[in-house]
């Protein structure tokens, strides 16, 4: 028999006290503990681009033009339905100048700040084509589209000019003879509207008189009060005053008629070959992040499918439609090739662009 000082390694741990014994399951559990605890702070350290965003603060809701116009209209029902289905806390603010150029440099230097959204028109493609800005939609992050509104041509009721044709004859034969106002933006796709039926009947777009306001309401106040001939704009600035018989429209630049005014031809049912629509998209400052993004993808499209977004739709007149940020982007640079082409023709497009 060997002393107790010759003992095995195995026979001095069998003989060791049970306490001892406890030890490397402890330190079994320790060391789980701790990998589960460092699992747990690598989890909540992931990068921000892997959690959900949603706004801590007020949503200022940036238009491009006046109060009353179609843009601030549409704006307006969006904040209401998003205030009363409690979805988003947002706030409306106009930022006039530039055919939109200030409101969307505005959004563009808040940069990341995913709080900040401007409704565009086709502006955000042709100021920089016409020179006015060096701001594309590049600068700023694609949001979702949310669809399409007619573009009328209008007159008030007192006019001498009763039909389209009686308003293109007039262009034919003197093409500076009318005043007539886009709204707030020159090159714009009102503007491509009359421009492309001045091109359809002969007569030189680039010698039109076309004059901008604040936006599509003002542009109404002066058709009505006789200071200039005609408007051509968003369909819902024209559409209350012909229901009070105020105004007449002449024809809307639209494939089909709208359901919201089915008594008014389209140009091309009058013999004009002219198809314009007024589209709206979103626009959020650049580096904007992609939950950001997902977070407002998912808000349009959930408020398109509400009632009243709906109703709006109809009693407008907008075609009804949805396109997620990825879509629009697609769906603005092909817009932009397209106005590219039609301001290089009208004579309108900056060297260079």
């Amino acid at each position: 028999m060997q002393p107790d000082s010759c003992m095995s390694p195995k026979s001095m741990w069998s003989a060791a006290p049970a306490v001892l014994r406890q030890v490397p399951r402890a330190m079994n559990r320790m060391a789980a503990l701790t990998a589960s605890a460092l699992l747990g702070v690598a989890l909540t350290s992931a990068p921000a681009h892997a959690q959900a965003w949603k706004p801590n603060r007020t949503v200022e809701l940036v238009v491009l033009a006046a109060p009353g116009g179609g843009n601030d209209k549409a704006a307006r029902a969006l904040q209401k339905i998003w205030a009363d289905n409690k979805i988003v806390d947002a706030v409306v603010t106009n930022r006039v100048g530039g055919g939109g150029t200030l409101a969307y440099t505005y959004v563009s230097q808040k940069t990341g700040d995913g709080h900040y959204i401007a409704i565009a028109q086709a502006g955000i493609l042709t100021n920089q084509l016409a020179g006015r800005t060096n701001l594309t939609y590049n600068d700023l992050t694609v949001l979702p589209y949310i669809g399409t509104e007619p573009v009328s041509l209008s007159v008030r009721t007192e006019s001498p000019i009763k039909t389209l044709k009686d308003f293109a004859d007039r262009l034919r034969k003197d093409p500076a003879s009318l005043t007539i106002s886009p709204g707030s933006t020159l090159a714009s796709t009102n503007h491509f509207v009359v421009a492309l039926l001045a091109r359809a009947v002969g007569a030189d777009p680039r010698k039109l008189r076309m004059v901008t306001f604040g936006g599509g309401a003002e542009a109404a106040t002066n058709v009505l009060g006789g200071h200039i001939d005609a408007m051509v704009n968003a369909s819902n600035n024209a559409v209350p005053h012909m229901q009070s018989g105020k105004m007449r429209i002449l024809g809307i630049a639209s494939p089909k008629r709208a359901a919201s005014m089915p008594d008014v031809p389209t140009f091309r049912e009058m013999g004009f070959d002219v198809i314009q629509d007024s589209w709206y998209v979103f626009l959020g400052p650049r580096g904007m992040t992609q939950p950001q993004i997902d977070f407002w993808d998912d808000v349009f499209a959930r408020t398109m499918k509400t009632p009243e977004w709906k109703k709006f739709v109809a009693e407008n007149g907008w075609e009804y439609g949805f396109m997620p940020s990825r879509e629009t982007a697609a769906f603005l640079k092909k817009e932009h090739e397209e106005a590219r082409g039609i301001m290089s023709d009208l004579g309108a497009l900056k060297a260079g662009q």
